[in-house]
C-alpha cells in the first residue's frame, strides 16, 4: 500500500518547487512473539512464558514503554530481570532526535538475545500507521501512534493467553490508552508501590546492594557526562577561534579577584580570564576590595558590570593544553594595557 504527501516549498530564489513524498504501508511486518502463528516470521524474539512478578501486573505480559519511559528510566530498562518488551519505530526515532546517549543505550539492548526486546516498526505497518490531524502537535501524534500501535498488539495477541501493557509517565496518555480499552501503567507509580509496599517485584531489585551499585553507575555516569559536555564546550571553542586570529571585542565584568578579572563576551556567550600579573612582566600595583568587591589596578578601579575592551586568541604554545587567553585593552593602563589587533582583512591589505 502506497500513501503520498504533496507539498509546495519556496527555494531561495523565489521560485516554487513541488515536493510529492511516498510512505509505504506493509501487512506483512511480523509481531515477534512465540505465541503467534499468523504472522510468518523466521525468528520470534519475544517469549511465551512473559512473565515478571507484580501484584499490578500478574498475568503474563509484554511491556510496551513510551519515549518519556526510556528517556528517563533507561537504567531500569538495561536491568537483567527486565525482558520482553516491544521497543515502537515511532519511540526510538524520538529517542534518537532527543538524546544520541540513550539511543546507542537502547540499541545495545536490542541487540542483546537475552533481553528479548522487539523493534516493531509501526510507521510502515498498515494496521497502525497514522497521519497528522489538523491542529494535532507531533508530540500528541505520536502519543496516539503508540496507543494505536499498543491496541493493535492487544487485538493481535488477545486469544494468546498474553496482554500488552503500556508503561507511560504520562497521565494524560494513560487516561487515553484506558478510555482505548488499553492496559495502562504509570512506571513511577509502580516503582513508587514497591518502594512502600504495596507492590512486588524482583527480589534483586530492591536489594540494597544492587541499588547501591545502581546508583554509584548513576552517579559516575552523570560525572562523565558533565566531563564530556565541557571538554566538548572547550574544544569547539578552541576550534571557533583558531581560524579568526586575534579578535577585539567588547565584554562586561562578572566577577572581580585578587588579581584578576572574568569577563563576558556577549557576542560570543564567552566567559574568559584577565590576569594582571605576568611572570614575564613585572607586577602592577593591586588594590583588592572585597567588600566592594572592586580591584584596582595602577590607579584605575574596577567594578562589576563595567564595560572594557579586550583581544580574545588562541594560545596553542601547548598542543594538548591549549587555551583561549584575554588580555585588557581599555581602559588603557601604562604597563598593563595591550595594543588592538588589525582585523585579518586590513592587515592583508597593508602585507601587499
Amino acid at each position: 500500500m502506497l500513501k503520498s504527501k504533496t507539498f509546495v516549498k519556496k527555494t531561495r530564489s523565489g521560485g516554487i518547487m513541488k515536493i510529492v513524498r511516498e510512505h509505504y504501508l506493509r501487512d506483512d511486518i511480523w509481531c515477534g512473539s512465540e505465541v503467534c502463528t499468523e504472522c510468518k516470521q523466521e525468528e520470534s524474539v519475544l517469549q511465551k512464558d512473559a512473565c515478571i512478578e507484580s501484584n499490578l501486573c500478574s498475568f503474563p505480559h509484554y511491556l510496551l514503554p513510551d519515549t518519556n519511559v526510556v528517556l528517563s528510566q533507561i537504567d531500569i530498562l538495561e536491568d537483567p530481570l527486565i525482558k520482553n518488551a516491544i521497543i515502537l519505530q515511532t519511540v526510538l526515532q524520538e529517542v534518537r532526535h532527543r538524546s544520541a546517549p540513550i539511543y546507542k543505550r537502547l540499541k545495545d539492548i536490542l541487540h542483546d538475545k537475552e533481553k528479548h526486546f522487539y523493534t516493531f516498526t509501526n510507521e510502515h505497518h498498515r494496521e497502525t500507521y497514522i497521519e497528522r490531524e489538523q491542529g494535532e502537535s507531533a508530540n500528541d501524534r505520536n502519543d496516539r501512534a503508540i496507543r494505536i500501535s499498543t491496541k493493535w498488539y492487544s487485538d493481535h495477541l488477545n486469544n494468546k493467553g498474553l496482554k500488552v501493557v503500556l508503561l507511560t509517565n504520562d497521565r494524560g496518555n494513560k487516561e487515553k490508552a484506558e478510555e482505548a480499552g488499553l492496559y495502562s501503567d504509570i512506571i513511577v507509580h509502580r516503582l513508587l508501590a514497591v518502594a512502600i509496599g504495596a507492590d512486588s517485584t524482583y527480589p534483586d531489585l530492591m536489594d540494597k546492594h544492587k541499588q547501591s551499585a545502581l546508583c554509584n553507575n548513576l552517579n559516575y555516569r552523570h560525572k562523565m557526562a558533565q566531563y564530556a559536555q565541557r571538554a566538548s564546550v572547550a574544544f569547539h571553542t578552541q576550534l571557533f577561534f583558531k581560524s579568526r586570529g586575534i579578535l577585539n571585542e567588547e565584554g562586561f565584568i562578572l566577577f572581580v579577584r585578587k588579581n584578576a578579572i572574568i569577563v563576558l563576551i556577549p557576542k560570543f556567550g564567552l566567559e574568559g580570564t584577565v590576569f594582571f600579573q605576568n611572570k614575564d612582566k613585572p607586577s602592577p600595583k593591586l588594590i583588592f576590595n572585597e567588600e566592594a568587591p572592586s580591584l584596582t589596578v595602577e590607579g584605575h578601579s574596577f567594578n562589576m558590570f563595567d564595560k572594557v575592551k579586550v583581544t580574545i586568541s588562541l594560545d596553542a604554545s601547548n598542543v594538548q593544553h591549549q587555551k583561549i587567553r584575554m588580555s585588557l585593552v581599555e581602559p588603557v593602563i601604562s604597563g598593563v594595557s595591550v595594543a588592538p589587533s588589525e582585523p585579518e582583512a586590513k592587515r592583508a591589505k597593508l602585507d601587499r
